[in-house]
């Protein structure tokens, strides 16, 4: 396997496709081996690094870098926040890179680069319904380059697999929940394990800005054993599930300021239930907006979460834009 440094290792085509990738595509292609490029589809989410210091902004209670929600930067783990930043509080420099990236940026990049190949790209945007899906199957077998996301890791199967690429591993740390390091580990491992049980010579590359990061470092190395001791640690520092029961309270409205204020009525609420401070409830006051709807989240942590939430039934029932979700 091979951990690329995209800040020391970036082609002039794209600065997520580096210069190795490129050569190890030469090669698999030679050799009349199919390429998967593997992208998580949470591209709106991402990271900020500074280019001329190399500095990842992390949070300061986790080591984690924060990712970027409108202006803001949030921490995935124990949801610090602060403002989005124009220069580095480091060097000073203003050349800040936000990382992003999405399957139809890295399909044009390798269409430039490899103009004469067959390039495939299988998401939900160009796979939009079941037909469409049981058709692609002809097109999957004959392309040489396929750039798949999620929908791809369950129900595929290819032989002459040569490479296997992610092309940012970090993007799917930024995803704002508390196990998304777990679902990391277990979306790449079986990602590497699919075409490792066929005996068949399959090269791996995972491609990061920060390679030094420990998870990224463990799921290289193929360590279970140190990630789940450290992800138990975090999961009992900061009070989650298996130490404690975990719920979303998720509002949505089309007016920003009213699915606001009811968020916030509902938060003070269940504050004024919460009569022995026991429960946790943390206000997520940076909203997204999804399908032309503002969300809010109001996070809970208790031991007993049902029996506390018995006291808003008739509100989670009765109101549509409001959503309880266990985990």
């Amino acid at each position: 396997m091979i951990l690329v440094n995209l800040l020391q290792d970036q082609s002039s085509q794209n600065k997520y496709i580096s210069n190795t990738l490129i050569k190890e595509l030469n090669e698999t292609l030679k050799k009349w081996k199919k390429a998967i490029i593997y992208i998580n589809k949470k591209w709106e989410y991402s990271s900020l690094i500074c280019e001329n210091c190399k500095k990842i902004f992390k949070c300061k209670n986790c080591d984690s870098s924060l990712n970027i929600h409108w202006e803001s930067m949030i921490c995935h783990i124990c949801w610090y926040s602060e403002k989005l930043k124009q220069k580095c509080d480091n060097c000073g420099s203003e050349k800040l890179l936000k990382v992003w990236v999405w399957t139809e940026q890295i399909e044009k990049a390798l269409k430039n680069i490899f103009p004469k190949k067959y390039i495939f790209r299988f998401d939900t945007e160009s796979v939009k319904n079941k037909t469409l899906k049981i058709n692609s199957l002809e097109t999957l077998s004959k392309a040489e380059i396929i750039i798949w996301t999620k929908m791809l890791t369950t129900g595929f199967d290819f032989d002459a697999i040569g490479l296997v690429t992610v092309i940012l591993i970090e993007q799917e740390l930024q995803i704002a929940k508390y196990n998304s390091e777990e679902k990391l580990y277990t979306n790449i491992k079986q990602l590497l394990w699919r075409w490792e049980r066929k005996w068949e010579k399959t090269n791996f590359i995972i491609q990061s800005f920060i390679p030094e990061n420990d998870t990224i470092k463990m799921i290289c190395e193929d360590n279970y054993k140190n990630f789940f001791i450290k992800s138990l640690k975090e999961r009992k520092l900061f009070n989650y599930p298996p130490f404690c029961e975990y719920a979303i309270l998720e509002y949505r409205n089309e007016n920003k300021q009213k699915a606001l204020d009811y968020s916030k009525n509902l938060k003070n609420k269940l504050d004024n239930l919460n009569t022995d401070k026991k429960i946790e409830i943390i206000f997520v006051e940076n909203s997204f907006k999804k399908f032309n709807k503002f969300h809010y989240k109001i996070i809970l942590k208790w031991q007993n979460l049902r029996y506390f939430l018995k006291n808003i039934k008739t509100e989670i029932f009765n109101n549509w834009n409001l959503s309880l979700i266990f985990e």
